[in-house]
């Protein structure tokens, strides 16, 4: 290169490859149009976000529309506020209103009750289920054991084992709220007919040992209180066993008519006053006689009587005759009190001479 000549030099370094000279070296380019366009087609997300506002803002301004104002709340969103859903502490912090500890305070008690409503809601679902299981145990007792009349020692004691257990889940207060019928309008649990399916009651029970009669249906008519009949169906003892062809269908009824009142003090004891007796045969062989008089006995007069000596002789107040108001003596004999009670099963236990009686609700107590 010492010895070429500078034409020869300058041609060699127009067949020189690119990668052998240095940027340096070469004589800086003139800025045409060509390179303008060049320097324009390269990316600039700047320029183009300027361009798209600078775009947006004169249309808006042509068109002269509110694009961009904010849009109205709906009625909905006014009404119900994002916050509303809020715990109570965010919503005074957000809303300015009350301290937090106060807001805290608040969410602390709901959650309390929530809790509290709950819990009772799981003991009463587990109560009506235990409910459920006794009842259906004591059903299936009063159907092996022909309603207590041929009931064992051990099954008696089975089913005072079930009659205590639902005493203690009784679902009714004050059952004799409104038996003493005044007219108050005051709803009365005990109003309906009831009909016995198991009893432990000696004076009922030994109705069965009779080689005469049988007893039949057994009912509480508590429709028309302060009246509660106890009706008692007989059948003749062979019409148990024998077909209807050899023996027609005989029916006598017997009912007890008694007046019940309330107790003072006693929210779930029923008072009773005997008033008549009546033996009424419906049927005989077969043959409808429910039109025959029936043979009546009125057990008011002597009460009546004793009643108008208890002025005159000391110690006849004492027995509780004066069942109505404030008069009544909690403790006067003649009354049951009721274990149990729901919307299909009574379960009631009379004074003397003692036993349970547990009936089911039917519509009518129709022969």
């Amino acid at each position: 290169q010492q010895l070429a000549t500078p034409a020869a030099r300058s041609v060699f370094r127009r067949r020189a490859p690119r990668s052998s000279r240095s940027r340096s070296s070469l004589p800086p380019r003139p800025f045409t149009t060509r390179t303008a366009m060049t320097i324009a087609k390269r990316p600039n997300p700047a320029a183009a976000v300027r361009r798209c506002l600078l775009l947006l803002l004169s249309t808006n301004a042509i068109l002269g529309t509110r694009a961009f104002a904010p849009a109205p709340p709906s009625p909905l969103a006014r009404t119900s506020s994002p916050l509303a859903s809020a715990p109570r502490a965010l919503r005074a912090e957000a809303e300015g209103g009350g301290s937090e500890a106060e807001a805290l305070a608040d969410d602390g008690a709901e959650d309390a009750a929530d809790s509290r409503e709950e819990e009772s809601r799981k003991e009463d679902e587990e109560a009506e289920r235990s409910r459920t299981d006794l009842k259906r145990r004591l059903y299936q007792l009063a159907a092996s054991y022909d309603r207590g009349f041929g009931a064992t020692p051990r099954a008696r004691e089975q089913a005072d084992s079930i009659i205590d257990r639902l005493a203690e889940i009784n679902p009714t207060e004050e059952a004799a709220r409104g038996i003493d019928g005044d007219g108050s309008g005051e709803e009365v649990p005990l109003k309906a007919v009831w009909r016995m399916v198991w009893t432990s009651a000696f004076d009922v029970v030994s109705l069965g040992a009779s080689p005469f009669a049988a007893p039949s249906a057994i009912y509480q008519d508590i429709s028309d209180p302060p009246v509660a009949t106890n009706i008692i169906d007989f059948i003749p003892r062979a019409q148990t066993f024998l077909p209807s062809a050899i023996s027609p269908p005989s029916l006598l009824r017997a009912e007890v008519t008694t007046r019940a009142s309330s107790r003072r003090g006693k929210p779930n004891r029923v008072g009773l006053i005997f008033e008549s007796v009546k033996l009424q045969p419906i049927e005989i062989l077969g043959r409808k006689v429910d039109n025959l008089p029936p043979l009546s006995v009125d057990l008011t007069w002597p009460r009546t009587l004793v009643e108008g000596l208890a002025g005159f002789v000391p110690g006849l107040d004492s027995l509780g005759l004066k069942v109505d108001g404030e008069d009544a003596n909690a403790d006067a004999p003649g009354y049951f009190d009721v274990d149990y009670l729901d919307e299909e099963l009574l379960i009631i236990r009379q004074n003397a001479p003692g036993g349970v009686f547990a009936l089911v609700k039917v519509d009518s107590c129709d022969p």
